[in-house]
């Protein structure tokens, strides 16, 4: 058989591309892209503690993921994604959790009691006091407390002079709140007034009973607290 008729009957060669298979389309992990979301929100918890478990969601999230694309590799991708996420998470999480511990075993001055406004609220037991005994036991000493500047004063500058509230809602909507949720703030010292903010502040000082009494444009205060240190 000459060259040319073996040329002719050899059997029939498909291109290679012919013959590759085709990759099966795979989806991205939507736990994946959740993860990596939750885990950017997560970072507000070096802020805000109460954010802090968004962190430990962020990494169920990202496992979840990466166990799902390892189960069903041709199905679903997005490994590298997910690890975004659990890394986002897991630094938080390792990183915001110790420095809050830290910044709560030592916030508080020296000879100083921890209080928060829900040791100032009536006691359930005995409802016809609106000042509840463990509150009038505070009065005089030196205490420290976290809280928000009422809005009164949110037009005037810098302040030596406010109210403070228990919460944001208090915070930010104004308007007049319970008797046992203000304390009248006085800075003692003229370094350090302070501008309104919304944010969180920590103060520490002389606790005092008062007679209620308007002040600064709301009725019934009761409480107030010579301030020696004021944080935000």
């Amino acid at each position: 058989m000459t060259t040319g008729e073996e040329e002719l009957y050899a059997p029939y060669q498909t291109p290679a591309t012919a013959t590759e298979e085709i990759e099966p389309y795979r989806t991205v992990s939507r736990s994946a892209v959740i993860s990596v979301g939750v885990g950017v929100l997560a970072l507000l918890g070096f802020s805000f503690p109460s954010l802090l478990p968004l962190a430990m969601l962020g990494i169920v999230l990202a496992l979840t993921s990466l166990t799902t694309i390892r189960r069903y590799p041709n199905e679903y991708t997005g490994k590298k994604i997910a690890l975004a996420g659990l890394l986002l998470s897991a630094f938080t999480l390792l990183v915001a959790t110790p420095w809050h511990i830290y910044e709560y075993m030592t916030e508080v001055p020296e000879n100083h009691v921890r209080i928060s406004f829900s040791d100032l609220q009536p006691d359930p037991e005995v409802p016809e006091l609106m000042i509840p005994p463990k509150a009038a036991d505070l009065s005089g000493k030196q205490v420290f407390i976290k809280g928000y500047m009422h809005p009164g004063v949110s037009s005037t500058g810098k302040v030596m002079h406010f109210i403070l509230v228990p919460d944001m809602g208090t915070c930010c909507f104004g308007g007049q709140p319970k008797m046992t949720d203000m304390i009248e703030i006085k800075v003692t010292d003229p370094t350090q007034s302070i501008a309104y903010s919304t944010r969180r502040m920590k103060l520490a000082g002389t606790f005092k009973l008062s007679y209620p009494q308007a002040k600064l444009g709301l009725k019934d205060v009761c409480y107030s607290l010579d301030a020696s240190m004021v944080k935000k």
